[in-house]
């Protein structure tokens, strides 16, 4: 089981790895769904103006309700409610200094793929009795519901466009789906 466990996650991990790099650097179809902001200068500087640390942002925000009554900040609930009823919110990922090594990104984009590629040898491992056609299947779906439990809740909440959301549903299936090629050719199935 260690054997398959490695191997899936190496193996399974580059090749989710080469089909990113193909589907983000090659097809450009990611790039297609995005859309850019007017002038990037100008709100870049107003991010950066009233941004002062790097983290996940949020638009409208919450006031601060330290020291309001529960009466008080009922009204900021209400208040923030109204104000995302009406548009226009947004979240936001910001990193004050930039991207940084692009090296070290992929680094840490080859490993998170490895780590999930060990998490899904280690659930088709749990697993008996399947052909390899199958096999390669549930890599593929749990791969597909991994990107539903995340896409879907962010085009429903956040506004993520919906072909953004597609594109991303299709993407992650599409490289678990090669990936779980090599798994589950190098994940043995257990025997009873």
């Amino acid at each position: 089981m260690l054997r398959s466990l490695v191997l899936g996650s190496i193996l399974g991990g580059l090749v989710a790895f080469v089909w990113s790099s193909v589907s983000w650097e090659l097809l450009g179809w990611h790039e297609k769904t995005l859309v850019s902001f007017q002038n990037d200068d100008e709100v870049s500087a107003l991010i950066a103006s009233h941004a002062p640390k790097d983290g996940t942002y949020i638009l409208p925000g919450m006031p601060p309700t330290e020291g309001m009554t529960a009466e008080q900040q009922k009204a900021a609930k209400a208040a923030l409610m109204e104000r995302m009823q009406k548009g226009p919110i947004m979240i936001a990922a910001v990193r004050r200094g930039g991207f940084g090594s692009f090296a070290r990104g992929l680094i840490i984009q080859v490993l998170s793929l490895m780590v999930a590629a060990f998490l899904l040898t280690w659930l088709l491992l749990q697993t008996s009795g399947l052909s390899y056609r199958k096999r390669v299947m549930f890599i593929a779906i749990t791969g597909l519901a991994a990107s539903v439990i995340v896409d879907l809740p962010n085009w429903n909440w956040w506004g993520f466009s919906g072909v953004y959301t597609a594109v991303n549903l299709i993407d992650v299936t599409i490289t678990w789906l090669l990936a779980g090629l090599v798994i589950a050719k190098v994940a043995k199935p257990r025997t009873n």
